[in-house]
Formats: structure tokens, sequence, C-alpha cells
């Protein structure tokens, strides 16, 4: 699909939980000593990054098949689409941490949930379908929660299923009713900020929110001497019989009674660039390049990332905004190289 067909407003709020994804993944890999406040609250709001994605890819995915007229070659194509997520996701963990098990298959990420979000959302051919399915998952979870019952990969972890296969499916049904409904866009909009000035105005929103974001859950993974962050190294120490070693890797996990938060805050986010970009399209034109082209740049974004983790002189990673140039970089470089893409597709 040509940039000129493609809805500006859904790419901007693409592009900015990129922005945001990219500022806590810098701050992970530089870990200045002294942070800022301003850098210690973009981590504790980082469950808004994945639910911003959620919630678009559900409703984009409905949006989809709407417009193929549920077309039989619709189901193969998402279905292709969700595995090489999966294999993709699975291979860059590879690369960093190796043959760590079950993780490699279970932890992967966002790209990781992604993938198998799209693949339960594919069968489900019916707006009422995928709302059922989200209430089914998210009473699961909440069991699974309240039972203590941790499930590497799926209710703990970096990007853990729970709450975004819900979020995904919910927004996946909503969006038939969305198209067919003027009221109900408003309507929610309306709810999501009574939610979040509800819970701001409340006197303990700041201990409630608390850590928030913030590392809360470990995982063992395995490890040699030297190997470091390398998976390709690991795997060769691990086949040579190096001795090994298991470390704790932090994680955070989203808190349930947060979920109405993030999942308002991330909504009311994705309308507004979406009602700027009907009025002033060119105006969020670098954002909407990063969400047209976000596969690309969120490998490409973690490469430069991991470059400047490992050539840049240890001084350089204590500084406080050391980060925020790195955040700069990367989204720089990322807007100029689709803009350039984007000319030269525009000239062919």
């Amino acid at each position: 699909m040509r940039a000129a067909d493609r809805y500006q407003g859904v790419d901007a709020a693409r592009g900015l939980a990129m922005v945001l994804m990219t500022t806590t993944h810098a701050l992970r890999v530089l870990r200045p000593d002294n942070p800022p406040e301003f850098a210690q609250w973009l981590m504790r709001i980082e469950p808004i990054t994945p639910t911003l994605f959620f919630l678009l890819a559900g409703w984009g995915l409905a949006r989809s098949r709407h417009r193929s007229g549920n077309h039989p070659g619709w189901h193969w194509r998402h279905v292709r689409r969700a595995l090489g997520l999966w294999l993709l996701s699975a291979a860059m963990f590879f690369t960093y941490s190796g043959p760590q098990w079950p993780e490699i298959f279970t932890s992967t990420g966002v790209l990781q949930c992604l993938g198998l979000s799209i693949l339960v959302g594919v069968f489900l051919n019916r707006a009422w379908m995928a709302g059922l399915a989200s209430v089914v998952v998210s009473l699961l979870f909440l069991w699974l929660n309240a039972s203590g019952i941790q499930i590497d990969g799926i209710n703990r972890g970096s990007f853990p299923l729970y709450p975004f296969l819900p979020i995904f499916l919910a927004a996946q049904a909503l969006e038939l009713p969305l198209r067919q409904r003027s009221w109900l866009q408003p309507a929610l909009a309306t709810g999501g900020a009574l939610i979040v000035l509800a819970l701001s105005a409340h006197i303990g929103f700041r201990n409630l929110w608390g850590d928030w974001g913030m590392t809360n859950t470990f995982q063992e993974y395995v490890a040699t001497a030297g190997a470091g962050m390398n998976g390709f190294a690991l795997a060769r120490d691990l086949l040579r019989g190096a001795p090994s070693y298991t470390h704790l890797v932090s994680f955070w996990s989203t808190l349930p009674r947060l979920v109405p938060v993030i999942v308002s805050l991330a909504g009311l986010a994705a309308l507004f660039l979406c009602e700027v970009a009907d009025r002033f399209p060119q105006r969020l034109r670098p954002l909407a390049l990063l969400g047209r082209h976000s596969l690309p740049y969120y490998v490409g974004h973690l490469a430069l990332l991991g470059a400047f983790g490992l050539f840049l002189p240890p001084p350089i990673h204590s500084l406080p905004w050391s980060w925020l140039i790195a955040t700069l970089s990367a989204i720089g470089l990322g807007v100029g190289l689709f803009a350039w893409r984007e000319s030269r597709g525009d000239k062919s």
C-alpha cells in the first residue's frame, strides 16, 4: 500500500510507540548512573508502549479483514505474517541471549507476542467472537495471577501475553462497532479520560503507580565466562562444554489493577493523533514514517543501540543524558532513511 493511501493517524500512533520504545531501550543499554527523573518516569510508563502496539494491531487486523472482503487468501497471508514475526523474534533473541530454553520460544518480546496474537485473531471471524475471547483470556490470566501461577513467557517476562493478547482481541472486536456507530468513539474517549482523571485526582495516585514498569520480576538465564550478551559466543561455549552458571535477568510485569489506565492512555494518544492527522496530516509525517516502517526500524534501532553499548567508552555510558543522545540519533536516522526511501519510490 502506498503511503498516500494509508491512514496517517494510525501510522503516527505506531510511530509514537516506536519513539517511547527507543527511549526505554536506550536507558537499558547505556545505564546512566544518575538518570534524571524524566528518564525514570519513562521507564515507569513503559507498558503503555506495547499497549499502543496491540491496540493498533488488533484494530488493523479487523480492518484488513473488512477491506479484503474476507478473501480466502487473507487467512494464509496473515498466518505467514504471524509465523514470520515469531521466527524473527526467536532469531533476535538467540543473537542477544543464546539458546535459553524455553525462553527463546516463549519470552522473545513484543514481536513474538504480536505474532501469537495475530495467529489467534486470524481465526476469529466475527467481532463477537473476538470480544468473547478477550473476556475469556482476561479471566484466565487474572485467575493465574491471583493463584500465583507463573508461566514463563505468559504472565511474566519482558512483554508477556497478559494483558496484551486480551487488549489485541478487544481492539479487534471494536473495529466493526466503531465503524458502524459514530457515537461510540467519543463515548470511549470520554470514558478513558474520566478513568485517567479520576485516578490522577486520587491522593494516592503516585503511590498506586509506584514503580510500575520498573524491574519487578526475574528469570534465570544460562551464562558462561566471557560470553556476555553474545548469543553466538554462548552457544559456542556450551557446545565446547565450558563451565556455565545461571544469572537473573530482570523484567517487569503489568499490574492488573492498572490495565484500565494503560489502555485509556494508549487509546487517548491514538485518538488524538488521528484527529491531528485529519486536520494537519503533514505535521505528523516524521512519526508516520516510523510507523509505516515499524518492523525495519525496530530491528535497526536495536542494532544501533547495541553498537552504542559495545563501542562507547564506559564513562560516556554513565552520563545522565547519554541515553537521550542515543535515542535522538536512532529516531533521526530512522526518519531520514525512510523519508529518503519514500522519496525514491515517488520518483520511480
